[in-house]
């Protein structure tokens, strides 16, 4: 039974796969919708090749990716995805690797950590270019500010300079950049 009159002819409907389930399989298709396929990274931590569509959509991410060492590419018509397929299922050490690069590429780029400190330095960044003021509604809270003297975010390259209080080795409190 068909929802639409676009889905007459394209075969029968099937029963909705729950998100855990899809890393029981070997290929993952990754489409966008009306923005980036936000499930990206989620696909690159399981053990699965992942078939990216070509899109005009992207994440911050996205420059960072290689083709055919990520993930496979796939055309935004889905137009070569079957030749796409076969290509992973006769060069299937190849493929396996591309899976692992794309799953290593998610832990050393996507963690939460990761994310967080892309949010950081981009509203950091979005903060230095805004030319008045932010104006607090009534009714809103204002969120506390950090004083300085939280730990620093750990992210790997930092656009930005905080400083911290640090001990040094005799016990003296000395300021280092971070």
């Amino acid at each position: 039974q068909t929802r639409y009159k676009e889905e007459k002819g394209m075969g029968e409907m099937v029963p909705r796969v729950s998100f855990y389930d899809f890393f029981k399989y070997k290929y993952q298709v990754s489409v966008d919708g009306t923005v980036a396929a936000y499930r990206l990274p989620y696909l690159f931590g399981g053990d699965s090749l992942v078939f990216k569509q070509d899109s005009v959509y992207y994440e911050h991410f996205y420059k960072d990716m290689v083709p055919m060492q990520h993930f496979i590419p796939v055309k935004d018509d889905l137009s070569d995805l079957i030749e796409r397929l076969e290509w992973a299922k006769s060069h299937d050490k190849e493929a396996k690797q591309i899976a692992k690069n794309g799953q290593q590429f998610m832990r050393d780029n996507l963690m939460p950590k990761d994310i967080l400190c892309y949010h950081a330095v981009f509203f950091k960044e979005w903060a230095n270019k805004t030319i008045s003021k932010p104006y607090v509604y009534k009714g809103m809270e204002k969120s506390p500010q950090d004083d300085g003297n939280s730990p620093a975010c750990d992210c790997p390259s930092k656009p930005w300079k905080r400083k911290t209080k640090e001990k040094n080795k005799n016990g003296k409190q000395k300021k280092t950049e971070l």
